[in-house]
């Protein structure tokens, strides 16, 4: 038996290795029609040939943005690839079983069907409704109520086409007169369609954006994004400029009237000192009343008392 070298391992390895860099990046995109080309995700492959037939799964929450269907998971076929673009299909959608089972509960009724539509577009697609009931109800009712959903998902289904059956799918019109029609029977509590598949593909619509002007608006709306980010980032440079030059004028303000309030002070300081200097003991009472009448202050007392006006003391 033949005992690889190292050197041998280490060439092996780094052949292995190499095969990630041939490997590319493509963009997972929603059907044309009625999604537009929407982006939806990313994939890895070496080529277009391991990408084709490649099962996409995400949430209706990251799809469309309805938190109120984060349970919801919807299923995208990988059809055709474009450059860097995985164009899908989208097969089907399922609620996920956790969510079921909590709105199933006892003293509930539960009716289920199976009902397979085919559009006026040639798509074969197998839905699945579910209704919970708020109280229990009996077989007949239930033969019923399954009779009823399975007129308006056939007529409904067969009179439009594929794309449009996935809005409705996805969206509550369906549910809703799903609710309408059954609550004359018992009073139900939800109605949805709790899964779907596509089992035949029928003729591909080709309304709808193409690829090209698809990419052009993503350009454009990346232009317009980077011009409205640059645009706030320069309003909040000019607003911290402004910020800064109004603190520099109130800070020199400040100093202002500090240096102001120093002279007046100064000043004062001084005035006293000069008052301090002079010697009013040895002036007459005539010349104290007259520095009394410069200063406006009375001039009527002694000596004494014209001295203490004087000196302010």
């Amino acid at each position: 038996m033949a005992v690889r070298s190292s050197a041998q391992s280490r060439n092996l390895a780094r052949k292995q290795r190499d095969k990630w860099k041939a490997k590319r990046i493509f963009s997972i995109r929603a059907p044309r029609n009625p999604w537009h080309y929407k982006k939806i995700g990313e994939t890895i492959g070496e080529n277009e040939q391991f990408i084709e037939g490649r099962i996409f799964q995400t949430t209706q929450q990251e799809f469309d943005g309805d938190f109120t269907k984060m349970h919801v998971k919807l299923n995208f076929r990988i059809v055709e690839v474009v450059n860097q673009d995985a164009i899908t299909e989208f097969v089907g959608h399922a609620h996920q079983n956790d969510h079921i089972r909590r709105q199933i509960r006892r003293y509930r009724g539960k009716v289920d069907a199976v009902i397979d539509v085919v559009t006026n577009d040639g798509y074969l697609v197998r839905l699945k409704p579910l209704i919970v009931t708020e109280g229990r109800v009996t077989s007949s009712m239930k033969k019923v109520m399954r009779r009823s959903v399975t007129e308006i998902i056939t007529t409904f289904g067969s009179s439009c086409t594929y794309p449009a059956l996935q809005k409705a799918i996805l969206g509550s019109d369906l549910e809703t007169s799903m609710v309408k029609a059954l609550n004359s029977i018992a009073k139900v509590r939800s109605a949805v369609i709790a899964k779907s598949q596509l089992l035949k593909s029928g003729v591909v619509s080709s309304e709808g954006p193409t690829l090209d002007e698809i990419h052009a608006a993503e350009v454009k709306a990346e232009a317009d994004l980077k011009a409205r980010k640059e645009a706030a980032e320069s309003e909040v440079e000019e607003t911290s400029t402004i910020l800064e030059a109004a603190e520099a004028m109130e800070s020199i303000s400040e100093k202002v009237s500090d240096s102001s309030s120093e002279e007046i002070t100064d000043e004062k300081e001084g005035i006293v000192a000069v008052q301090e200097e002079i010697d009013y003991q040895s002036m007459t009472v005539p010349q104290l009343k007259e520095l009394l009448k410069e200063a406006g202050k009375p001039v009527s007392g002694k000596k004494s008392d014209l001295i203490e006006r004087l000196t302010g003391e």
